[in-house]
């Protein structure tokens, strides 16, 4: 419990950097279907994972890893169905 700090600051990292990734992607012509392909199987294989794992409480590194992608899934997530949301209603 006394990393919690470095979770989120992994976490908030790696969504600000997969949010930008995600956005000069879609500039270069990549579909929004595919993005939200590669962040849907980023996201089941980190459920999986965490389905499957069991954690010790020395490994300090797996921790902060997971919560680092969880970040870029929800950067991607994030990105892309605010741009089809506002494609639909403006």
């Amino acid at each position: 419990m006394k990393h919690v700090g470095y979770n989120m600051l992994a976490y908030g990292v790696a969504s600000v950097v997969s949010t930008l990734l995600s956005n000069h992607a879609e500039g270069r012509r990549v579909s929004r279907e595919a993005l939200v392909g590669v962040a849907s199987v980023l996201q089941l294989g980190l459920l999986v994972f965490l389905l499957v794992w069991i954690p010790p409480d020395d490994l300090f590194g797996v921790y902060v890893a997971v919560s680092a992608f969880s970040g870029v899934c929800d950067g991607f997530w994030l990105t892309q169905c605010t741009c089809e949301y506002s494609r639909f209603y403006c």
